[in-house]
């Protein structure tokens, strides 16, 4: 019988508000994500959905409300920064990659603490790139990339520690149709492959029904 969790993320009765309360990003935001799901989550601008993977990153805490992670207690988390190290990748719309770095050092730079030797982050960079077929481009710099290969460096950057949730912020967003369409390829293959659970940020439509489910957000409320 299988030990997987039920829920790989558990948000309950999530609230944050901003301004002394003027601006209210989340108002009781309740969900579950299964592991290895594929889940978008949608909605206008200003409707919170940047502040909950914020949230789902430990990069902001709830003014009230639990959120569960692969059961690290986020409202109670003492090393954010190894649970950002050692449970989620973070892929960015602007894809923060290191202009002075070439690709594989990119990816070397987040294995950096881990206990892994230069030999072992070398390699697994290359196994990386290869997987987002990168393969032979490990020592061009990003301005010599093209911005879906800057995005897939990215993407490979956030697997370098075996993330059990991928979240990433509108991954699309400053793609053209033809890398849209191979990042979404990408996603799907690695989540099948990798057993990776992945949140994605999107207000595309196209790109929502690629994945699993779609959780739309409007003033701070799930509202589908």
């Amino acid at each position: 019988m299988s030990d997987m969790p039920t829920a790989m993320i558990e948000a309950i009765d999530l609230r944050k508000s901003y301004d002394g309360g003027v601006i209210e990003a989340l108002d009781g935001v309740t969900l579950t994500i299964a592991p290895q799901e594929f889940v978008a989550i949608t909605g206008p601008s200003g409707c919170g959905k940047s502040t909950l993977l914020h949230m789902l990153a430990a990069l902001d805490r709830p003014d009230s409300g639990t959120i569960t992670v692969d059961g690290h207690d986020l409202t109670d988390l003492h090393q954010p920064n190894r649970y950002r190290r050692d449970v989620i990748g973070l892929v960015f719309q602007l894809h923060n990659l290191l202009p002075h770095l070439n690709a594989r050092q990119n990816i070397e730079v987040a294995m950096m603490g881990t206990g892994h030797s230069r030999k072992e982050q070398r390699a697994r960079a290359n196994e990386l790139l290869a997987a987002v077929d990168l393969g032979g481009l490990e020592e061009r710099r990003p301005p010599q990339l093209s911005g879906g290969e800057r995005q897939r460096v990215a993407i490979a950057r956030a697997l370098a520690n075996h993330p059990q949730v991928l979240l990433a912020d509108e991954p699309t967003g400053s793609l053209d149709s033809a890398a849209v369409e191979r990042t979404l390829a990408l996603l799907a293959s690695l989540r099948r492959d990798s057993d990776v659970t992945i949140v994605m940020v999107t207000h595309d439509p196209v790109v929502a029904a690629a994945t699993d489910r779609t959780i739309h957000l409007r003033d701070g409320r799930v509202s589908a």
